[in-house]
Parts: C-alpha cells; sequence; structure tokens
C-alpha cells in the first residue's frame, strides 16, 4: 500500500514538472512576441537572449532595476555577472566605461570629466593603472601622465612642449630626466642645443637649422672639425669658394655655382678652376667664342645654341674655318646663307635654289627685296634690282627667262629690227638713268 501510494506521489510530482516547464515554454513564447522597446528599455547585447525570468524573478514586472548596478552587483534579486575582484575601484556607472552590452570587452574610460594634471588621482595602480618600472626616473617619474599621453591610449607618446624655451633643450635632455645627446654627438653636435637640429616630434628627420649663419661663413663649422668639411674632390674653384656658393643649407645634394659674379666664363672655366672648353672645341668660333656665346644657362652645357646677333654676313663665319661652312653636296651658289637658310637653330627648312633660268640681278641684292610674301614684285620696284643689260635679254619673245609673267615681243614688233633694244628704238624712253623708270612701257 504504501509503494502504490508512493509511485502514484511520483508520477504527480513529474505530471506537475511537466506541466511547469510547459507553462514556463509558453510564458517565454508570449515573452518572446512581446515589444520590449515599448518599456522604454530596449533588449540588445547579452539582454535580447537571456530569458525573461532572468531579471523579471518570479514573474514580477513591476520595479525590474534599469541601470547596470541594478543587477550586475553583489547581493541583488537579479543575479548578473558582478564587477570581478580584480576590477579597479571606481563608484561610476559601468555605461561609463562598458559601451556595449553584448561584451564586457572594449571598456575604455570617457575622460571627459578628468582635469589636466591631475592623472594620479586614479592612475595609481590601484583604481586603474598606474606608471610602470619604467617610469622610476627623471620627468617620467615625476610629471603628469597627461604630460606626454592621451586619454584614447599610452601609445604613441610624446612630452607635450608646449612652453618650452628655445636653446633650453638640455634643460631636461640631460641623460637623466631625459634622453641626452649620443656619443656620435661630436664637434659642433657637441655643443648645439637640441632644437637647433631636431624637431619636438622625432629626433629624426635631423638637419643644422642655420639660423643667422652669415653667408660666406660655412667654414666657420664646416672645417673637417665641428663639421662635415669639403671633401677631396673639391680641387681648383671648389677648394677656394665657399660652402654656400653651390650648396644649399638643406642638403649638400644637388649643388650648383650660383654664376652671381659677373666675371668672363674664362677667368674660371679654364680647364685649372673649372672644367674648360673640350677637344670638340676645334673650330675658330668654338675654340674662340666665350661659354655664354652658346651655353645660354648655368645650370647645364646644354642645350647649346650660337646666338647669331652680328649683322656680320654669314660667310664671314660660316666659310669651314671659322664655322660649318657649305657642304659637299651643296647646291652651286654664291648667295648668304640665309638667302635660302631662314633660321639659325638648324640648317634644315631651307627655301631651295633659285631656278636656272632665273632673271639676273646685281650682285647682293636679297631674295626678299623681290620675293616679298608669297608675291613678286613688279615694275619699277623690280628693274631696281635687274642687273644692266639690254631690255631684249627679257622683253623678247622665246627668250631664256620668259614665262615669268613679262611681256615679251618678236622682231617685227612696231617696226623692231633684228639687233634693236626697247629703249634704243624711239619707244620705251628711260625717265632718269636706266632702270630707274620708263615710259610707254605697256
Amino acid at each position: 500500500m504504501q509503494k502504490t501510494g508512493r509511485i502514484i506521489a511520483g508520477l504527480f510530482a513529474c505530471a506537475l514538472a511537466l506541466w511547469a516547464v510547459q507553462a514556463s515554454a509558453a510564458t517565454e513564447a508570449i515573452g518572446r512576441s512581446f515589444n520590449h522597446m515599448t518599456t522604454g528599455f530596449p533588449l540588445s547585447g547579452g539582454h535580447a537572449t537571456a530569458a525573461c525570468e532572468t531579471c523579471h524573478v518570479g514573474g514580477v514586472f513591476k520595479g525590474t532595476p534599469r541601470n547596470c548596478d541594478g543587477c550586475h552587483a553583489m547581493g541583488k534579486r537579479v543575479i548578473a555577472t558582478p564587477k570581478p575582484n580584480s576590477h579597479i575601484v571606481t563608484d561610476a556607472p559601468c555605461e561609463s566605461c562598458h559601451f556595449y552590452t553584448h561584451t564586457w570587452l572594449g571598456a575604455r574610460y570617457n575622460h571627459g570629466s578628468a582635469v589636466a594634471g591631475q592623472c594620479r588621482n586614479c592612475h595609481v595602480g590601484r583604481l586603474a593603472m598606474g606608471k610602470p618600472a619604467s617610469h622610476g626616473t627623471g620627468n617620467k617619474a615625476t610629471q603628469s601622465c597627461d604630460s606626454c599621453h592621451r586619454t584614447f591610449a599610452w601609445t604613441p607618446a610624446s612630452w607635450n612642449h608646449v612652453g618650452v624655451v628655445p636653446g633650453s633643450c638640455a634643460t631636461c635632455h640631460n641623460g637623466t630626466n631625459a634622453t641626452g645627446k649620443t656619443a656620435s654627438h661630436t664637434g659642433a653636435k657637441g655643443t648645439l642645443a637640441c632644437d637647433d637640429c631636431h624637431r619636438q616630434t622625432g629626433w629624426i628627420p635631423a638637419t643644422y637649422t642655420h639660423r643667422g649663419v652669415v653667408p660666406g661663413s660655412c667654414a666657420t663649422c664646416h672645417n673637417g672639425s665641428a663639421a662635415t668639411g669639403k671633401t677631396a674632390t673639391h680641387t681648383g674653384l671648389k677648394g677656394t669658394l665657399s660652402c654656400d656658393e653651390c650648396h644649399t643649407k638643406t642638403a649638400w645634394l644637388p649643388a650648383q655655382f650660383a654664376h652671381n659674379t659677373g666675371a668672363a666664363c674664362s677667368s674660371c672655366h679654364n680647364g685649372s678652376l673649372a672644367i674648360g672648353k673640350t677637344a670638340s672645341h676645334t673650330t675658330v668660333a668654338k675654340a674662340t667664342f666665350a661659354c655664354n656665346d652658346c651655353h645660354h644657362t648655368t645650370t647645364s652645357w646644354l642645350p647649346a645654341q650660337y646666338v647669331h646677333t652680328s649683322p656680320a654676313a654669314c660667310s664671314s663665319c660660316h666659310n669651314g674655318t671659322v664655322a660649318v661652312g657649305k657642304g659637299t653636296g651643296h647646291i652651286a651658289t654664291t648667295d648668304e646663307c640665309n638667302q635660302c637658310h631662314t633660321n639659325t637653330t638648324s640648317w634644315l627648312g631651307a627655301l631651295g635654289g633659285k631656278p636656272a633660268n632665273h632673271i639676273p640681278y646685281n650682285a647682293g641684292v636679297n631674295c626678299s627685296s623681290c620675293h616679298v610674301g608669297t608675291s613678286v614684285t613688279k615694275g619699277q620696284t623690280l628693274h631696281t634690282y635687274v642687273s644692266s643689260m639690254p631690255c631684249i635679254t627679257c622683253h623678247l619673245k622665246n627668250n631664256p627667262y620668259a614665262g615669268w609673267g613679262q611681256d615679251t615681243k618678236s622682231i617685227g614688233h612696231e617696226g623692231m629690227k633684228s639687233g634693236d633694244d626697247c629703249s634704243q628704238s624711239g619707244c620705251h624712253k628711260p625717265l632718269g638713268s636706266k632702270g630707274t623708270a620708263y615710259i610707254n612701257w605697256d
């Protein structure tokens, strides 16, 4: 009988437990369909997956804590992860440092209310991380954390040099309070202030500022002892000039002589003080001209081109001795170069030779005297340049120069007989000297 009673009691307990599980599942299903946003406490992170009864203990909804420490603390009605023993000692709300509800990681203290210079109120190794063993001497031991560090991370760290008087670097950079000069700082490096070469943001890059250096006084320091001096390659003019005649204050290279002396090129470019003319300067012109007659910049020898500013005839130089003359394949002509070669930068682009049946003209007459633009001068102007010869040289039908636009007549023209000339026939008399003007020409 007792055994039967125990069996019945066990079955009843199982049924009751099963009912409780089913009721809990039903309640949970109802809870999951509830819009928690309407309570003003949205479920996010770990709260979104927690069972309702985790926070609403015993089915009590009213009075459920909303602040983190209402649950996440020891001895609370709601059981949630409390601060561990290793947590810094603080009474600040959890959300001051923990910005995510799905994990405790990524915590960072909001220094919005922190007072400059009072970092050690917290950073003493108890409330928050304090100075490590490496901060045991000098400014690292005595100065406030924010003298070097920022509120968002320990690194990168750099001393804030605001207010530091220029030239007073050694007050701190003496090897005790802060890093001092290394063994490589000899000569001028050993005597100058740190900020004469270095910046406050980093040791490198470093270069001497040359503040107040008088031009031409480079050798005061650059003598091989205080600072780097001239190398063995500085011979001739390089050995006598001041460094800043070629170099700048920022780097040795590029280096270029300033050429601001006004002296003749050959006073330096003589092969001893500076580079002189090379073996390729074989013609008289190249051998005798000044460098700047062809080399027009002081930055490079090339490009080089002689400037034809002289009014002298081309042949006075271009005769094959002083300068390049006519080549072996050049057309036969006694005209000056510029009659066909219209520019001084290249021989190419020449106009070409005159035709074989070109009308005769006086010696020394330039092509441009008659050939103006795309037309040829006619009439009285043209005859000013025509050689002194009988008119019938050109003005006779079938003469060698026919076809150039002149009016050609034949024997028998107005009684013209063989041997007669236009100006001697009594028809076309010159007005003044021959070749200046004619009357009744047409």
